[in-house]
């Protein structure tokens, strides 16, 4: 059965009057006094327009117009690859290259991000301190070897042998760097810049979030099925993910025992600054009239299944109503979508296993850095793998300006 609601579909015998695009979707319609003009959405840099000849599409004195079915829009994305995308044969000998190089390279492409870190240090009496690129670049090899502040210093040696380090830092120098509250606005800033390579690979995106243990005896599955067992307090590790190659594109760290769902507007507002996704799936909790109409207003079909106390009415939301629609009278097709969330629980797999579930640090602030160090490490090794197998070259300095709201994008 099929819900008569307003949406577009593809066209292609016309451009967009901004950038001239071919990505261009019907975007509703504007009733004015000659008629009823149909407006236009562009994919490509995300602007309505309406065309400026033959704008009336419907005559008013002709009766009620004939509605679109909700399924036209939704067809498109079952009609494009980009939701089932084929297989891709391995290409082995690119892989194993990639994987045996992979600390090296993991240096040399940590080095180009943190040095988009401007160097502000004041000049002061005693001491001079450390270069914040620098620390940055120590503590992110810290958290990728997975070892002490003590134990990583014979690593930070050699990286300093190298050239990527002026001077080997003390050890109790790091502790103390990642304890600024400065450094986690620097993180997130680098994690968005570290996706950037990736853009035009993902297609669709999911929104989940994980938790991240303080003490290495206490678990994120202790207090989900065992509420009576005593745990320290944890993180919460809100992300945003492409479903084909893994890459964080934006990241939030909360307390342990906050909600997910207020996180979702910022994530995938950050994430449509750099990315141009069609398709955002996340799981029922974040099932809201808010959440699902900033998607839509970004040109983004969200695919987020309700609860069974939901109700159709839109109460301001026209996205919701139509996905309502849509889920209850197509819900197989609408789950087919809708799985591809899960592939953010391999990402959050993928970055446990290689860097572990649990963080070192002992104050609140510390813990945020590392948590954010770990995704960061997670993106250079995705980026590592995935232009070994695709071939192409890493430049940040060339993605970075396409972010308008990253903080260290002006000082490149």
């Amino acid at each position: 059965m099929c819900i008569s609601v307003y949406v577009g579909f593809m066209e292609s015998d016309f451009d967009c009057k901004y950038c001239h695009s071919h990505k261009i979707l019907r975007w509703g319609v504007r009733n004015l006094r000659e008629g009823v003009v149909q407006t236009y959405f562009c994919g490509s840099c995300r602007r309505k327009f309406t065309l400026a000849n033959s704008q009336v599409v419907i005559d008013p004195h002709k009766g009620p117009r004939k509605p679109i079915t909700v399924d036209e829009r939704v067809e498109e994305l079952f009609e494009s690859n980009a939701l089932f995308p084929q297989a891709e044969k391995m290409d082995w000998g690119n892989y194993n290259n990639s994987q045996m190089q992979e600390k090296l390279m993991f240096l040399e492409l940590l080095e180009d991000l943190t040095s988009l870190i401007p160097d502000e240090r004041k000049r002061r009496a005693g001491r001079p301190t450390m270069p914040l690129p620098e620390m940055a670049f120590a503590i992110v090899a810290k958290v990728y070897e997975c070892l002490s502040s003590r134990r990583s210093i014979s690593d930070l040696e050699i990286a300093k042998r190298r050239g990527y380090l002026s001077k080997t830092p003390h050890f109790n120098t790091i502790i103390k760097y990642l304890n600024k509250p400065e450094l986690i606005t620097i993180l997130k800033d680098l994690i968005r810049i570290s996706a950037m390579p990736l853009s035009g690979f993902e297609e669709t995106v999911a929104i989940d979030a994980s938790g991240l243990s303080s003490a290495f005896y206490s678990r994120w599955v202790d207090y989900r099925f065992n509420k009576d067992v005593k745990v320290k307090d944890w993180l919460k590790v809100h992300v945003c993910c492409g479903t084909k190659t893994n890459i964080v594109t934006s990241i939030i760290v909360t307390d342990g025992h906050s909600a997910d769902s207020p996180e979702f507007c910022q994530l995938i507002e950050e994430t449509a600054e750099g990315f141009k996704p069609t398709v955002v799936c996340a799981d029922k909790g974040y099932a809201a009239r808010k959440n699902m109409q900033t998607a839509w207003d970004l040109g983004i079909v969200p695919f987020i299944p309700f609860k069974s106390n939901a109700i159709g009415k839109k109460f301001g939301s026209q996205a919701w109503r139509t996905m309502y629609h849509y889920f209850q009278y197509d819900r197989e097709k609408f789950m087919q979508i809708y799985h591809r969330r899960s592939n953010v629980e391999s990402t959050f797999s993928m970055l446990k296993r290689k860097f572990q579930n649990r963080l070192f640090s002992r104050k609140e602030v510390a813990q945020t850095n590392e948590a954010l160090a770990k995704v960061l490490c997670h993106n250079i090794v995705v980026l590592i793998k995935e232009s070994g197998e695709h071939g192409f070259q890493i430049d940040f300095n060339a993605s970075a300006h396409k972010l308008p709201s990253v903080h260290i994008k002006g000082r490149i």
